[in-house]
């Protein structure tokens, strides 16, 4: 299918990611560049006083997505694009609304943990959340980390963390409440439905269903993640490699 600005390089890139990948990446770039070239990027940041009281709504959403230009930012960008593409291709493979629904319970719990905690960027709960979710979804494949380091991808959340507390000596609580909400929704859409029959928690609401009817998106699952091994080939996992910054928040 034809899209807006066929045959420009960046354009085929963005219009060829699934629809939920797009939604991130580009909602990550525009508010990042909007925030430190165009607008105050203060007026991105999650400030509940104002969404409460002046009905700055967009707050809720542009948090998600704001940043500050520089290694760590482009590294963030890069690990949220590498995890949701591997999702949406793999375990939701024609199942975007499901992936959708997902996404946004991520995003529900960030919003309600920036709320106890005051934070004013929600870009790393969500990343974290995503993450969790893929390494619990692909638990036996073997990640490579620093140093040639490798592991099952279940332990990546903790290494990530392991990696923040030695780089920073302090506890990265932001990456471990991602890491609380991804098991929750790891919990209530994977573990529960598993041991239940097929019953659903938390069903994925039926509007998401008419946005993204089922069997519709991308079903490849071999891209720069890697394959994934069929689940019966013990011990034939695919190696992925993964690289960390300094273990900082996007929008420090």
């Amino acid at each position: 299918m034809a899209h807006p600005g066929q045959g420009n390089p960046i354009a085929d890139f963005v219009f060829g990611l699934p629809p939920i990948t797009r939604a991130l990446f580009t909602g990550t770039v525009a508010t990042t560049l909007a925030g430190n070239f165009f607008i105050d990027i203060r007026s991105t940041l999650l400030y509940w006083p104002l969404v409460t009281r002046k009905w700055e709504l967009w707050r809720l959403l542009t948090c998600f997505f704001t940043g500050k230009l520089g290694f760590n930012w482009a590294m963030g960008l890069y690990f949220l694009y590498r995890t949701s593409l591997d999702l949406e291709r793999g375990h939701y493979a024609g199942r975007t609304a499901d992936f959708a629904f997902a996404t946004a319970l991520i995003m529900i719990g960030s919003l309600a943990a920036g709320y106890l905690f005051e934070l004013a960027v929600l870009t790393e709960p969500l990343l974290m959340g995503l993450m969790y979710l893929w390494s619990m979804l692909n638990p036996d494949t073997i990640m490579q980390f620093m140093f040639g380091m490798t592991f099952p991808a279940k332990y990546f959340p903790w290494v990530l963390v392991g990696w923040d507390v030695l780089m920073s000596g302090s506890v990265p609580t932001v990456k471990l409440l991602g890491i609380v909400i991804g098991h929750a929704v790891h919990y209530a859409l994977v573990q529960y439905p598993a041991v239940n029959g097929g019953r659903a928690l938390i069903p994925t609401p039926g509007f998401l269903f008419l946005l993204f009817p089922q069997g519709a998106g991308p079903t490849m699952t071999q891209f720069g993640f890697g394959v994934q091994p069929p689940r019966h080939a013990a011990g034939n996992a695919a190696t992925r490699s993964w690289t960390a910054g300094g273990g900082r928040r996007l929008g420090d």
